[in-house]
């Protein structure tokens, strides 16, 4: 009988871990058998720190992302007051980071990701003050220009057109 084969296991963790090769690739590739790899990751529990491992970059690139997104948001606010053309581009950008921002929130919701769609909620919700805060939603004390009571009172479109079409000249 020969003497065992020693292998880099740390090499194979990490290629698994980072998802650069599956296990049965690793055992293809570098000629280890599948089971004693298999039982190897069993063992030290490469499938947690492989979660683990994907959780941790899913959680830098939305930082990141939202990072991007603050820092933009930050050079917009700094700007000049825009020509229409210019404040129609700006508004597609904000518009795209906004549906980035949501699909981010949706992609967090189905895989369960609870710490990123907090940030994708928090980053909303600072926007959203930020907006309110640049135009003046929060400071106005006027009344709405809709009174709900107004509209409810007022007698259905129907009899409106009906009242339209009587004839006030004969009186």
């Amino acid at each position: 009988m020969g003497a065992s084969k020693k292998y880099d296991t740390d090499f194979f963790k990490r290629l698994f871990v980072t998802g650069e090769k599956t296990l049965r690739g690793v055992s293809r590739e570098y000629g280890i058998s599948y089971a004693h790899l298999s039982k190897l990751s069993s063992d030290e529990k490469w499938g947690e720190a492989k979660k683990e491992y994907l959780s941790q970059v899913t959680e830098a690139e939305h930082s990141a992302e939202i990072k991007k997104m603050d820092e933009a948001l930050k050079e917009m606010k700094e700007t000049e007051p825009l020509i229409a053309e210019d404040h129609q581009r700006r508004s597609l950008q904000t518009g795209d980071r906004l549906g980035t921002l949501i699909q981010s929130g949706v992609q967090a919701v189905k895989s369960g990701d609870w710490k990123t769609l907090r940030v994708v909620t928090d980053t909303w919700k600072t926007w959203d003050e930020q907006m309110r805060k640049n135009h003046g939603l929060e400071d106005r004390k006027e009344k709405p220009l809709i009174n709900i009571n107004v509209m409810a009172a007022l007698p259905p479109k129907s009899e409106l057109k009906k009242a339209d079409t009587v004839d006030i000249s004969s009186e």
